[in-house]
């Protein structure tokens, strides 16, 4: 992924369906990797008819976008706005 193609992403993070981490660039954490596929799970069980919910996670410091689809959870980090 380019900076330029990809505007306030700050990192992104793949994990498999045990929550191993498969993949992770910039302020993404491999040790978020189980935490971030179990929120994905969690997710899917609340609201089962919505195949991929997407789960965003609000803070002063950015937002992390969560979704799960084909037993990989994909997470990226945005950088807040100016």
């Amino acid at each position: 992924m380019k900076r330029s193609e990809s505007p306030g992403v700050a990192g992104v993070l793949c994990a498999d369906e045990h929550g191993l981490c498969l993949s992770s660039k910039g302020i993404a954490k491999m040790e978020a990797a189980g935490q971030l596929a179990s929120l994905a799970r969690q997710a899917q069980q609340l609201h089962p008819l919505n195949p991929g919910p997407v789960i965003a996670i609000e803070a002063e410091g950015g937002t992390v976008l969560i979704k799960n689809e084909s037993d990989v959870t994909m997470a990226v980090y945005k950088s807040p706005m100016s």
